[in-house]
């Protein structure tokens, strides 16, 4: 999602001019996955998506959720965005509907623009906080059957008409390992009308077609995956390397295209919420302007789960469990890599 700057003081000019609340994303946005034959949909990426015999933007799973946000009402699904909201963080509802404030005309008629394009499970990557259904380093990892290691392909916009798209958000997996949406991007009508997001890791490069194709597009916002640095990066993003994701970094600010803009989205968790303000200073020394000056956000999101920092104490055993069976295949070391969480833990 692109968060723009000044995000508060737009929300409050939002929610002034239409007096209620409401994510334009139920009414204009749809995720889409494929697996095993099978597709599966819902209104952002933050949304289980429930399966569907065909793509269809007018699902009763859909239409549940908008009538919740016409009677101005957090569904049940969307406690993502509610948690982040009550923990004073941009949530992905608020940056959307600023995004389409001041793209297009804010309304909740329903009508396809933005697309959340899930590029497969293949992944380089076994971060912590992640798992293998989203990543088929992980699945590798615990031994899931070769036949089950990757889903690589989602192929359903072909089914979609494209002519109003105006917006697309790229997740995975690591969407620069995926070549097939070379394929989508090339098929997009309007390019110069339409703006990317892409979530990814900093340890792949785009390929020379790949930086071509983005030089034709409104805008392009690669949002990186920084949770922490040096070895502490390692652990939680097993197993990148976090010289290798320094250089990338630079990399991308010297060689991008000038209408790519850049953001670091961290996820706080136990693991890494006691060092947030030495990569705060990383940050603002090394990773802070793009190469025409564009600022470079660093907003955050709550990690959920075991690792959340709301229900550390009440997964203690399970927190201790995963993390030694990790070192136990990694030959890696959480209590010598966060000395902090094994003081939490004792005490």
């Amino acid at each position: 999602m692109l968060i723009v700057p000044n995000l508060k003081a737009c929300w409050q000019v939002l929610n002034t001019k239409k007096n209620k609340m409401t994510c334009i994303d139920a009414f204009k946005n749809l995720y889409i996955e494929e697996r095993n034959g099978g597709i599966y949909i819902s209104p952002c990426c933050l949304i289980s998506p429930v399966s569907s015999d065909k793509i269809n933007f007018h699902h009763p799973f859909l239409v549940k959720i908008r009538n919740s946000w016409k009677e101005n009402t957090f569904a049940p699904e969307c406690l993502p965005c509610k948690n982040a909201e009550k923990n004073n963080l941009t949530s992905r509802r608020q940056g959307s509907n600023v995004w389409y404030n001041n793209n297009d005309s804010f309304d909740t008629n329903v009508e396809f623009s933005r697309l959340d394009y899930w590029v497969g499970d293949t992944c380089n990557l076994a971060c912590v906080i992640c798992g293998p259904k989203y990543s088929s380093k992980w699945k590798q990892e615990i031994k899931i059957p070769l036949s089950n290691i990757k889903q690589n392909t989602n192929r359903s916009w072909r089914n979609i008409d494209l002519k109003n798209l105006k917006f697309v958000h790229f997740n995975g997996g690591e969407p620069m390992l995926n070549k097939e949406h070379l394929e989508f991007l090339r098929s997009i009508p309007n390019k110069s009308c339409t703006h990317l997001n892409y979530n990814t890791n900093g340890t792949v490069l785009p390929s020379q077609e790949l930086l071509e194709l983005w030089d034709q597009f409104k805008l392009v916002q690669l949002d990186f995956s920084i949770d922490d640095i040096g070895d502490r990066f390692e652990y939680q993003r097993y197993p990148a390397k976090w010289t290798s994701v320094e250089s990338n970094l630079k990399w991308y600010i010297d060689n991008s295209p000038v209408n790519c803009m850049f953001a670091v989205n961290t996820t706080v968790s136990i693991l890494n919420q006691a060092n947030l303000g030495n990569l705060n200073i990383w940050l603002k020394s090394n990773f802070y302007i793009n190469r025409v000056a564009d600022p470079i956000d660093h907003r955050q999101q709550l990690a959920h789960g075991i690792f959340s920092v709301a229900t550390a104490k009440l997964n203690q055993n399970q927190i201790i469990k995963f993390l030694d069976g990790c070192d136990s295949r990694r030959n890696t070391n959480w209590r010598s890599t966060f000395p902090e969480l094994v003081d939490f833990i004792n005490t």
